[in-house]
């Protein structure tokens, strides 16, 4: 693994006085919680890492349309990691089918942002799934000019790209000029990256991201 920037080390020691309050739960993944299901089911994803997962809260939540945990749901246990709480704060080993990395991306100085990305492809076998919100000031962690806030879907496909086989799904969230929340998925898969249209029956769950 490349040594971490400065600010990178600076970053992480923000985000571990950040994690001592009431924020980064991890519950931000609920809403994602269909489209992970159906990536696990086309796929047939058996491991799975969360990259980033905060303090895990969001394993521990009972959803209550199918009175199962999420992991009993997609069914598959998942591998808990995020550097800045001690609970989760060993690194992982080996590789897993899926790797979860939602808002965490945003976080980390845009100089690190290739190692970083290089690690999820290297730790994953078929599938790599990322959420991020476009715009905004985000999670205060660090200087703001540091890191990838204000970038657009295009920047962030562009520098997730890797040519390797392994399918990556970007969803991505814009609030628009009346306050609606609007939430895009892109698939990379053989090489490009499209839009992606989901089943009928595949749609955002009622916990929506605040």
């Amino acid at each position: 693994m490349p040594k971490p920037s400065k600010e990178y080390l600076e970053a992480l020691e923000d985000s571990k006085k950040i994690h001592h309050g009431k924020l980064f739960t991890g519950l931000f993944l609920r809403s994602h919680a269909p489209f992970i299901k159906e990536i696990v089911a086309h796929l047939g994803c058996k491991t799975a890492l969360d990259y980033g997962c905060g303090k895990g809260r969001q394993y521990q939540w009972v959803m209550p349309k199918h009175g199962t945990t999420l992991e009993q749901y997609w069914g598959i246990n998942v591998e808990k990691y995020d550097p800045a709480w001690p609970p989760f704060a060993r690194e992982p080993s080996g590789n897993f089918d899926l790797v979860i990395c939602t808002h965490t991306l945003s976080t980390i100085p845009v100089v690190d942002l290739e190692w970083v990305i290089d690690r999820l492809y290297a730790m994953s076998n078929k599938a790599i799934y990322i959420s991020e919100r476009i715009g905004g000031e985000g999670k205060k962690i660090g200087p703001s000019e540091l890191r990838p806030i204000d970038w657009s879907p295009k920047q962030w496909m562009e520098i997730l790209w890797r040519p390797k086989d392994i399918e990556v799904t970007l969803a991505t969230r814009v609030i628009d000029k009346k306050g609606g929340k609007i939430t895009s998925h892109y698939r990379l898969s053989t090489g490009a990256w499209s839009k992606v249209t989901w089943p009928p029956n595949i749609k955002f769950m009622d916990h929506t991201w605040a």
